[in-house]
């Protein structure tokens, strides 16, 4: 796996500049994301009952598809960029949140034993950032 790394700034909710770590798969199409402080975690909508990308996840977006050189599809509308990538984000509350095509799956701390042990660890997990949540 090789991995391009870059740092991310934001307001979190309390309206702090905080930290974000990106950590780009480019062969996978994946971006893993170290949030947590809230910056650009995914939101609970009490409507659907489920989750959301926040506006501080699609201005981090905005700022990644900008950079020549990490993700194709540069030509792609945020959105459609957005969902050409499979986005794993390692939260707040010690949580994985995944979203890929449109959808999301999340996996609580007493899970992830579990998926350290699992064949596909190395290629869907970024081993830093989930050791961190531990």
């Amino acid at each position: 796996m090789q991995i391009q790394q870059l740092e991310y700034k934001g307001l979190n909710l309390m309206d702090v500049v905080s930290t974000v770590e990106i950590a780009i798969d480019a062969m996978r199409n994946t971006v893993h994301v170290y949030d947590t402080q809230q910056v650009v975690e995914p939101e609970y909508d009490f409507v659907t009952k489920g989750y959301r990308l926040s506006e501080g996840f699609y201005k981090m977006a905005g700022v990644i598809q900008a950079k020549p050189l990490f993700l194709a599809h540069k030509e792609l509308m945020l959105f459609e960029w957005v969902e050409a990538h499979r986005w794993v984000f390692y939260c707040s509350k010690q949580k994985i949140k995944e979203y890929e095509q449109g959808q999301f799956h999340i996996i609580h701390r007493d899970q992830f034993s579990s998926i350290v042990q699992s064949d596909t660890y190395n290629q869907k997990y970024y081993s830093k950032y989930v050791n961190r949540l531990k």
